[in-house]
């Protein structure tokens, strides 16, 4: 499988969701399928839980004010309760 990004994929997108299930290229033709469909994307996900957008907000905005943290700290703050 040849995993397509950028424009490439969205001409090839929207070729699939236009219908056009068949195109040829030097004289062969090709036949384009959605094989499967994920179930719920990332941003399904987070409007979805209002507690977890919360958080990935607040982590987002930590991040940008310099608030981060080693692993290190990190566990030795879950040693002393704090998280």
């Amino acid at each position: 499988m040849k995993k397509l990004e950028g424009q490439i994929a969205e001409i090839m997108k929207g070729i699939i969701h236009d219908g056009d299930t068949v195109i040829e290229i030097d004289g062969k033709k090709y036949y384009l399928y959605l094989s499967e469909e994920p179930e719920t994307t990332v941003a399904e996900d987070v409007e979805a839980d209002p507690e977890l957008k919360q958080k990935l907000l607040q982590a987002k905005k930590d991040i940008l004010d310099g608030k981060t943290y080693t692993t290190e700290e990190v566990m030795k703050m879950i040693d002393q309760g704090e998280v």
